[in-house]
């Protein structure tokens, strides 16, 4: 008998590796396997087992009272087979190629068949691909395979990337309905308001005769009055679509008298951190400031703010005197319409003295730590959570950063010599 040895706990490494390497081998001996899958003609050998734990339809259908619980052969009407056996392989093997031409079929059938792993990784690589050709398509894509994630992304960087994707061919086929709510929307970024009455006017010449009835109810969502004297009179009052709309005309018309009648009022000046702002269709007239709520934690310094849909964001900062402080990962978010403060998820890094941007519906901040280079991280609202970025490729000191087109600039001192300037480029 063995006696006065210790005890010894075994794990193989390689062990769950080579059970999935190996019931995947097992797939090509009938004998080997308890159920067939069967789609557009082919058949995918399989075990209820592993299906059942990628896969809440397949476990529902296999531990349930239905037919297909007992039988060895389970037809799938609808699905397309090249993506079924993608779903299979990833069952055995966590192994997923996604590209451009198989992504949709992936979320449609991840979708039906509840593979919520897969239906995920899809999702998030489409959020990634979003650029100003094909916003608006994934935009649809998300809406109507019930993806709110992928349209919030894609909303958000139409509101950011208004004025570029308006020069594309898929805004010509755009919705009325989403037309609407893009221009009504108080995210949307234009330079000056001669562009939505652009995009307006583009869109409806698209498809005259069916779109022009709609014509009053747009213009109606841009701010006619902010349009320049030289703009309407050589642009507007000499467009022969809009001239043949007597209530768009009119209108339009209506908006040259009174600017030629009277001098326009100066624009108003916003004073975030005093908490006070023009609030209400007629503030600029009135000249009244309102004030809003206190920031719940003034006693702070090197915070950064930006603002993200209509919300404003402060990020990080110091308490505490200069001498003796420390960084916090503190967010606090504003929201406008309802008038509070509110705190979000906090950074995975206190900073102090960083910079933020906001960048295809996301917030990013860069800077402000301790480490010997420019350490990134970015802010997605839907999901409420903080994710790091790849970190400058060079450390620069009194760095200030911003959005362009999809892209983020950081522009800074090069650490090696002071006075040179130095911008880098990072595309998300």
């Amino acid at each position: 008998m063995v006696r006065d040895v210790d005890d010894l706990d075994f794990c193989l490494s390689s062990h769950p590796q080579s059970m999935l390497e190996g019931l995947r081998s097992l797939c090509s001996q009938p004998k080997m396997v308890d159920v067939t899958l069967s789609a557009g003609g082919r058949d995918f050998p399989c075990h209820r087992a592993v299906l059942a734990l990628c896969s809440q339809y397949f476990h529902s259908m296999f531990s349930g009272d239905f037919v297909e619980s007992i039988t060895s052969r389970v037809e799938l009407q609808g699905v397309d087979p090249d993506i079924l056996s993608s779903l299979v392989d990833f069952a055995y093997t966590g192994k997923l190629t996604i590209n451009q031409n198989n992504v949709e079929g992936l979320i449609c059938t991840s979708s039906q068949l509840q593979f919520q792993t897969v239906r995920t990784v899809c999702s998030r690589y489409l959020q990634h691909q979003i650029h100003q050709s094909n916003c608006l398509g994934i935009l649809e894509f998300g809406a109507v395979h019930g993806c709110p994630e992928v349209m919030a992304k894609a909303w958000a960087f139409l509101l950011e990337n208004f004025e570029a994707i308006q020069q594309g061919e898929e805004f010509l086929q755009l919705e009325k309905a989403r037309l609407v709510a893009c221009l009504a929307d108080e995210g949307l970024q234009v330079r000056n308001e001669s562009t939505r009455v652009d995009a307006i006017l583009k869109w409806v010449k698209h498809h005259a005769e069916a779109r022009l009835l709609h014509l009053p109810e747009l213009l109606r969502l841009s701010r006619l009055c902010r349009l320049t004297l030289d703009y309407i009179s050589n642009t507007l009052l000499q467009d022969g679509l809009l001239q043949s709309c007597p209530r768009s005309a009119e209108e339009v018309q209506r908006i040259y008298r009174e600017m030629t009648a009277v001098v326009p009022m100066s624009g108003a000046l916003c004073l975030f951190w005093s908490c006070q702002r023009l609030r209400g269709p007629s503030s600029f007239a009135l000249e009244k400031w309102y004030e809003l709520p206190s920031f719940p934690n003034p006693n702070k310094w090197g915070y950064s703010m930006v603002s993200l849909n209509n919300d404003v964001y402060v990020t990080g900062g110091s308490r505490g005197p200069n001498t003796n402080s420390w960084s916090t990962t503190e967010t606090w978010k504003y929201v406008t319409r309802e008038e509070h403060w509110t705190t979000v998820a906090p950074m995975t890094r206190a900073r102090t003295n960083h910079a933020s941007t906001a960048l295809n519906g996301e917030i990013y901040v860069i800077g402000g730590t301790t480490a010997d280079h420019v350490e990134v991280e970015h802010y997605d609202p839907y999901s409420n959570t903080w994710n790091v970025t790849s970190p400058a490729l060079k450390y620069v000191s009194n760095f200030t950063a911003t959005a362009c087109h999809g892209k983020l600039y950081v522009i800074g001192s090069c650490a090696v010599k002071y006075n040179a300037l130095t911008m880098q480029c990072y595309n998300p």
